[in-house]
């Protein structure tokens, strides 16, 4: 999976970080807008990019509603 996170912002108060990813993944381009709960702030980019890397391998772990 390739991907390359296009927008990024941390909330401290919710500790929540909100990012967009776009990317492809089996020759299939793909969009993600997601947000996940950080126990610490993600102070760097590499930071940001290993987070966002957990959350899209949660999310495309997932079985699909067509069962793919």
């Amino acid at each position: 999976m390739q991907f390359k996170v296009t927008y990024a912002r941390y909330w401290p108060r919710r500790r929540r970080l909100e990012f967009a990813a776009t990317g492809e993944r089996d020759g299939c381009v793909f969009t993600v807008v997601t947000e996940v709960t950080c126990l610490k702030e993600p102070t760097t980019p590499e930071h940001i990019h290993l987070v966002a890397l957990a959350r899209l391998t949660e999310i495309f772990r997932q079985r699909s509603a067509s069962g793919h």
